[in-house]
């Protein structure tokens, strides 16, 4: 695998960043057992959620889980529920709440609404919220603290001078518009780039975007959460080629373990404590089980670090829990 890039970009609204090949063949689940999940455990920060932070977050407590063990162990959870596709028909990015027990958030692709979704543990929509700003091209979600990263970077036409991340705090009650937000504007110094994957680091400093990678190696950005939101060009830090399109990331709520999401596979990477998110994408990744889904689009690692959900964009929108058995 070659060193990584940090890269950034974005696709545009009606025309959604999506792969129509057929995808490979999956990677088979191991061994299935019934129940869902317990409460995930989560870490609140020791901020409020009437501002935007971007420094001063509270790391989780290191839980020992590694990529080898989720690779090895994580079993699919039985019965695998369906997410409304009526109100989420293109799901498009997930993460784990840090600050409410159980809470997946959730948004769509392009040619939505500009909508939050709040998906509790029986896997229902049980919130909505408005964001108050324009849906371009949402590719991703991720999360730091008690704040959302949205990634408005989606640009499968090549055709957008700038894209950016939108930060809002996480919400508080159900229905509000939620318009306190942050935003940053940026370019790839590549040129026009289709972004999908996001990961912010777990004291909020920085965000590390992966480009989709078709024709090219994905390459790797790293854009800086300062106060700044004067547009920037990012220099491509490191980059890698997994043989297909990168769809989605996640960071675990210790920053120890970072998932890739292709169409078809989930790879996941260990980081040890003192590296980058970018230096440790430079390592050999574990492929852990996936299972056969249309589309894969997007995923979401559990902040007590035992496990990881993938959804599918469009038709199917079946919610795929991997966990590891409690001993």
């Amino acid at each position: 695998m070659r060193p990584i890039v940090l890269a950034l970009v974005i696709a545009l609204g009606a025309v959604a960043c999506t792969d129509d090949r057929e995808p490979s063949a999956p990677v088979q689940p191991p061994t299935t057992f019934e129940g869902q999940p317990e409460s995930l455990t989560t870490v609140p920060d020791s901020g409020s959620n009437d501002a935007v932070p971007t420094t001063t977050l509270r790391p989780a407590d290191p839980t020992g889980i590694t990529a080898a063990d989720l690779c090895a162990g994580a079993m699919l959870v039985e019965p695998t529920p369906q997410i409304d596709t009526d109100l989420l028909p293109e799901t498009s990015g997930v993460v784990y709440s840090r600050t409410v027990d159980g809470r997946m958030y959730a948004h769509n692709d392009s040619g939505n609404l500009p909508r939050l979704f709040g998906i509790g543990t029986g896997s229902t929509v049980d919130d909505v919220w408005t964001v108050g700003t324009a849906l371009l091209d949402w590719e991703d979600i991720a999360v730091a603290g008690s704040t959302l990263y949205f990634a408005d970077t989606g640009d499968n036409l090549h055709i957008r001078p700038t894209v950016r991340l939108i930060a809002s705090p996480e919400p508080d009650g159900n229905g509000a518009t939620l318009d306190n937000l942050k935003f940053w504007s940026f370019t790839f110094a590549e040129g026009r780039l289709d972004t999908e994957a996001l990961m912010v680091d777990v004291d909020g400093t920085e965000a590390v975007l992966i480009t989709k990678g078709i024709e090219s190696p994905a390459g790797i950005y790293v854009l800086p959460l300062t106060d700044s939101s004067d547009a920037v060009t990012l220099e491509r830090v490191a980059e890698f080629d997994v043989g297909e399109s990168i769809s989605a990331a996640d960071l675990t709520a210790d920053g120890r373990v970072i998932a890739v999401r292709t169409p078809t596979r989930v790879l996941l990477f260990d980081r040890p404590a003192t590296s980058s998110i970018a230096d440790a994408l430079a390592g050999e990744p574990c492929e852990a089980a996936s299972a056969p889904e249309r589309q894969g689009e997007a995923i979401a690692l559990h902040p007590d670090g035992r496990g990881y959900t993938t959804l599918s964009e469009r038709e199917s929108a079946t919610r795929n829990d991997y966990r590891l058995p409690e001993s």
